[in-house]
């Protein structure tokens, strides 16, 4: 099979076209062994390293659906500009006029924008994965988030000319515990700096870095990994498989919505 008949079987089982995109612009060949790079668009799991597999394209673009990247927003950026739009930033201290329906609304001065969009670089949107393995998924995240350019380009116009950094600014953050798998996709994402993988045992997540927007786990808990609900954010996802079922989790005002999906065979999460 070929990228081509792959792209046309995953579009088939009804998958968005973003997530068809980003399978059509990274090369799974790049991320496999030189004498498997044949079999590269098979519709089926493939091993890498140390008893370690990059699972079949229809199970990563399952999972990336239930991920629902598509819907990222940056609530705190929103925010952010919403009290720009409102004026709630801007004052008149020197006659405390009431800016109502009648007065022209203020533009925020030069040290407001600033300290804004200061904030709104450094609020990223930040994504786990646990166990990247050769780091395809990754570059799908990547890809996809890419795609999206999580902004909107109407609220910023309260900034004129000036150019905002990065509102769409993200981190992707990987752990893999074979460090065979962590130098190779290292190599492959070395001038990517927004993606940050680690070498260490991943089954209780990246709390130092918490929290995520998202969670993607691609090998099998034995139970429900409840130590990573405290490390996604309020209406965060954590999507994992658990035994033989891939769940999607939600977090909504504190609580946990869970889905189950069974029928899925992954290799287990390897504590050190």
């Amino acid at each position: 099979m070929n990228k081509e008949q792959l792209l046309k079987e995953l579009k088939l089982q009804g998958f968005s076209k973003i997530i068809l995109k980003a399978f059509e612009k990274v090369k799974r060949e790049n991320f496999i062994s030189e004498h498997l790079k044949s079999f590269a668009y098979n519709n089926e799991p493939l091993s890498i390293a140390n008893g370690a597999t990059i699972s079949q394209p229809y199970t990563i673009a399952f999972m990336l659906t239930l991920l629902e990247l598509d819907k990222l927003t940056n609530a705190d950026n929103e925010k952010l500009l919403l009290d720009i739009d409102d004026n709630k930033l801007v004052t008149d201290k020197t006659n405390k006029r009431d800016y109502s329906s009648k007065y022209e609304k203020p533009s925020p001065s030069k040290n407001q924008k600033y300290d804004i969009l200061n904030k709104v670089n450094k609020n990223k949107i930040k994504i786990l994965e646990i166990g990247s393995g050769s780091g395809y998924v990754l570059a799908l995240i990547n890809e996809i988030l890419k795609i999206l350019k999580i902004k909107n380009a109407k609220k910023l116009s309260v900034f004129g000319a000036q150019k905002i950094k990065d509102f769409s600014s993200y981190e992707i953050y990987s752990i893999e515990r074979i460090k065979e798998l962590v130098e190779s996709s290292r190599k492959i994402f070395n001038k990517n700096k927004k993606i940050i993988i680690v070498n260490r045992d991943g089954s209780r997540g990246l709390p130092e870095k918490k929290p995520f927007d998202r969670i993607l786990v691609s090998a099998a808990f034995e139970k429900i990994p409840k130590e990573l609900f405290n490390q996604l954010k309020n209406n965060g996802i954590l999507v994992t498989p658990i035994r033989n079922s891939i769940f999607q989790f939600k977090k909504i005002k504190g609580k946990i919505k869970s889905r189950e999906f069974p029928g899925f065979v992954f290799v287990p999460v390897v504590e050190d």
